[in-house]
């Protein structure tokens, strides 16, 4: 028999190099509804390591595919499997090995990735490809039992973030030590920053330190960045300073301003939904951070962060619906000297008008 690079047998194809890469590329270009993908940790530094392969990938979410993929996340590839998240969505499984793809449930592909070690070349060596449908009917069948058996990225990551140093509630007394804390947290964040100032002297003071740099940072790394500001929402000119600085740096962060006084001075810091850092604000007419910031508190605590996460949603909420209040407030005073009145209107045309109208517009 002849030594060819691909056999076919039964839409079967097995392909070895060097048209394994553009085999891979050429399934997932013809990708139309869904894509599922499931890629062990190997297989997940090779896809966004590799600039085409990562674009390809990419390109998914631009032209509406429904994506799914289920890898295994560690300490070392969360960041990784943030980006991945950005284009579908991301499962996670203990010890999975393997690499393969479905596209639109009626073509499977499964591909060898060679591993030489850290730091060596990684490439796709083979592929199986077939379209052979009680096989396909059968992968797709493992892939969704498999998802329902796995936990989500966001779940697994919060995980690693409270296993790091087990469950523990610290308290900081150096505002050298907090400020240390704080770059860290922000620095090692994946996918979610939520940052509430409950001053804007705090805001501006974060700014001076360089902590906003560090969150400029995380966002143009993916991350999630939501900032809210207690007190600029009664200056507007207060507020547009705010919200330029915010541009400037960066437009992809959110930043909302509230109105309602808080109860306590404190700035409070949650990351991925894993840990949470509460600074207390000792003297807010200090202008460093340093001068000004008291005790925190930082813990992974599960109902800690989450008491965190409800209060700021909620205050986030409540910006939101004084944003619309203050619009409609804006667009009615608009058209307050006009003296606007409800009026409505009822016409009821008879067969016969109707009629009338139309001889009268053809004889114009």
């Amino acid at each position: 028999m002849p030594n060819h690079n691909r056999s076919v047998t039964n839409s079967i194809q097995i392909i070895d190099k060097p048209r394994t890469f553009d085999a891979i590329l050429e399934s997932i270009s013809k990708a139309k509804e869904t894509f599922d993908c499931c890629t062990d940790s190997i297989g997940l530094a090779f896809l966004m390591r590799d600039e085409q392969l990562w674009n390809a990938v990419k390109g998914l979410r631009n032209r509406n595919i429904n994506s799914r993929f289920i890898t295994e996340i560690t300490p070392e590839n969360m960041h990784y499997s943030n980006l991945l998240l950005k284009v579908g969505e991301v499962i996670h499984n203990d010890g999975l090995k393997g690499n393969f793809m479905i596209v639109d449930a009626t073509s499977y592909s499964y591909y060898l990735i060679d591993n030489d070690g850290p730091g060596k070349t990684q490439n796709i060596i083979q592929s199986f490809h077939t379209q052979v449908k009680p096989f396909v009917e059968t992968q797709q069948h493992l892939f969704d039992v498999l998802r329902s058996r796995s936990i989500t990225a966001k779940e697994k990551i919060r995980e690693i973030g409270r296993g790091v140093k087990g469950d523990f509630i610290d308290f900081i007394h150096t505002a050298h030590e907090v400020k240390n804390v704080t770059t860290e947290l922000i620095e090692s964040a994946t996918f979610e920053i939520l940052l509430l100032f409950s001053t804007t002297n705090s805001f501006y003071r974060a700014e001076y330190s360089g902590i906003l740099n560090s969150l400029w940072q995380a966002s143009e790394r993916g991350v999630t960045v939501k900032l809210l500001i207690q007190g600029a929402d009664d200056d507007n000119r207060l507020k547009d300073i705010i919200q330029n600085t915010v541009k400037q740096k960066n437009s992809l962060i959110n930043v909302q301003c509230i109105a309602r006084q808080l109860e306590t001075k404190i700035t409070t810091l949650v990351v991925d939904q894993a840990v949470a850092l509460a600074i207390e604000v000792n003297d807010d007419t200090k202008k460093t951070f340093e001068e000004s910031t008291g005790i925190a508190i930082y813990s992974n605590n599960e109902s800690k962060v989450s008491s965190s996460i409800t209060i700021f949603e909620t205050l986030w909420i409540q910006s939101e619906f004084d944003k619309q209040n203050k619009i409609k407030q804006a667009y009615f005073q608009m058209f307050k000297g006009f003296q606007l009145k409800d009026e409505s209107y009822m016409r009821r045309w008879s067969f016969e008008q109707q009629q009338q109208q139309q001889t009268k517009k053809q004889e114009e």
